[in-house]
């Protein structure tokens, strides 16, 4: 399963992001391997998300290392269940930025809302790179990519707040990410949750190609973002 950890810094959050990106070693083992990490603009914490094939041997780095290699304020762990990847349109606009679109739902409907969220039909300028049950603050996790956040807001005022079941529908932006699974291992874990296989109109693509800017160049990993 996916699990995400966030980490609420003491001091600088630039002092405890480089602090991750020098401890991956000590910060994973061979059941539980970090994938990406990332920043959201308007929050003071950073967020670890990992791969994990062994819950206890999580909870001993959670427990353990994290405390004493990042000396934290303080952890909040997040699950995400059944991730679902998106391959990417090929016409897609350049300098998109990403977001994470955050559902809370009534518990009858959250299924409904969650299927209708893997077989909407997206434009080109406002689409999801993967979405997962969460069942924690949220009930349902969206990372998107779109122009800007009037245009992905507008997306989400017309096609998933009106849902049945639907309480709320929050949009943060990401403004920093760094991939830190190797990529291959990236490649083929975002590839064997694909929705569909990529067809004519759609491609495989690496985070790593978006930058959260205009004037960023693509592929820059301090810059462009996943979550």
């Amino acid at each position: 399963m996916m699990i995400i950890v966030r980490i609420f810094p003491r001091g600088e959050l630039k002092e405890t992001w480089n602090r991750v990106i020098g401890n991956l070693e000590r910060l994973s083992n061979d059941r539980c391997v970090p994938l990406y990490l990332s920043q959201r603009e308007e929050e003071n914490f950073m967020t670890l998300i990992y791969d994990v094939e062994d819950v206890d041997a999580f909870a001993d780095i959670v427990a353990k290392n994290i405390p004493s290699l990042l000396h934290p304020e303080k952890t909040r762990t997040i699950t995400l269940l059944k991730p679902v990847f998106f391959p990417a349109p090929k016409d897609r606009p350049p300098n998109l930025e990403r977001f994470q679109v955050s559902i809370r739902a009534t518990p009858e409907e959250v299924a409904n809302i969650f299927s209708r969220i893997v077989h909407l039909d997206y434009p080109k300028d406002a689409f999801p790179t993967y979405t997962a049950y969460s069942f924690g603050e949220d009930d349902i996790l969206t990372s998107m990519l779109s122009q800007n956040r009037g245009r992905l807001e507008q997306f989400v005022n017309e096609e998933l707040r009106p849902l049945r079941g639907v309480i709320s529908a929050s949009v943060g932006h990401i403004d920093k990410s760094k991939r830190v699974a190797p990529e291959e291992m990236w490649k083929k874990y975002r590839e064997s949750r694909y929705t569909f296989r990529p067809r004519a109109k759609f491609e495989e693509y690496d985070f790593l190609e978006y930058a959260t800017s205009p004037g960023v160049p693509p592929g820059e990993a301090e810059t462009s973002s996943f979550w």
